[in-house]
């Protein structure tokens, strides 16, 4: 998956002002592409990054192209590659909109965490969404979350690679409010939400511009429609003491 970046590393700059760790913070960036990010967090912020991406072929660009950070092949849904209370901070961008269970994602991510430990989340999200529609999608959800497993059903549903249904997403986008819910249901706190959508915008603009519609991935292409009021979001939040 090529990383998506609107306004740059500004996005990213802006949520490690938030997050103010130190140098040699052990952070994961989930969904790393190419590297750039694991890079830019090395270099300017002197952190100890573990690049993780479900893509070979990225992984393999990324240990080319950054030979001093660890990368490693990993799905953001399963993170039993590392011990509880291993990071200081966990990065997802413009990667949680694509992976299936992303509520188990999350709490994946709340447990390799340290205590104290932040988390910075960017991504697409619907502004503005139709009351009814959100409360239409959550009985959904909660429809689906009611029948019972049968064996192997997790395990098929991990490897299908279609989005789990969830009262939080929608179409690729998320809904603010229910997200900050889960998160907060998970154990997460001091929850903060900006709206960056400028940057989307500008990103989408420059990328026509400069290659053609044909150069919009299915995530830009998706952020490109004005008729669903595609927004851009940062959170940021932290795992309590």
């Amino acid at each position: 998956m090529t990383m998506i970046r609107p306004g740059k590393f500004d996005i990213t700059d802006k949520a490690m002002e938030i997050w103010d760790l130190p140098k040699g913070s052990k952070v994961l960036e989930i969904g790393c592409g190419e590297g750039d990010t694991a890079q830019h967090l090395t270099d300017k912020y002197g952190f100890d990054v573990t690049g993780m991406d479900i893509s070979l072929a990225m992984i393999d660009k990324a240990k080319e192209a950054h030979p001093g950070i660890e990368f490693m092949y990993g799905d953001g849904e399963i993170l039993d590659s590392f011990m509880s209370f291993t990071f200081d901070g966990i990065v997802y961008e413009c990667v949680l909109s694509l992976i299936s269970m992303a509520d188990e994602a999350l709490h994946e991510a709340y447990c390799v965490m340290k205590k104290g430990a932040k988390i910075f989340i960017s991504d697409l999200y619907m502004r503005d969404p139709p009351e009814d529609l959100v409360k239409s999608v959550k009985i959904e959800a909660d429809r689906i979350a009611k029948i019972p497993h049968q064996e192997g059903d997790c395990e098929d549903e991990h490897n299908s690679g279609e989005l789990r249904f969830l009262d939080f997403r929608y179409e690729g986008r998320f809904f603010i409010e229910p997200l900050i819910e889960q998160m907060k249901e998970i154990g997460f706190t001091n929850i903060k939400f900006e709206d960056r959508t400028d940057d989307l915008i500008q990103y989408v603009g420059q990328k026509v511009f400069d290659e053609g519609k044909d150069a919009l991935d299915t995530c830009m292409t998706c952020a490109s429609k004005d008729d669903k009021k595609t927004g851009y979001f940062m959170i940021t939040a932290e795992k309590p003491l």
